[in-house]
């Protein structure tokens, strides 16, 4: 069954980003990892943005 992620990719990094900042709460990450992680999620979560904006 083919999984369809319209509409739903900038949900999926916001939940990987909050998971991350958790996991950056609890100290499993230290603070480059996080802000390498939030820059690559950041971009992703854009990226969905802009192409979700572009069907509309």
């Amino acid at each position: 069954m083919k999984m369809r992620l319209e509409g739903k990719k900038t949900y999926i990094t916001a939940a990987l980003m909050a998971l991350m900042t958790f996991a950056r709460g609890m100290g499993w990450l230290d603070p480059q990892q996080y802000e390498l992680l939030l820059g690559l999620l950041g971009s992703l979560g854009l990226a969905a943005l802009r192409a979700g904006v572009s069907k509309s």
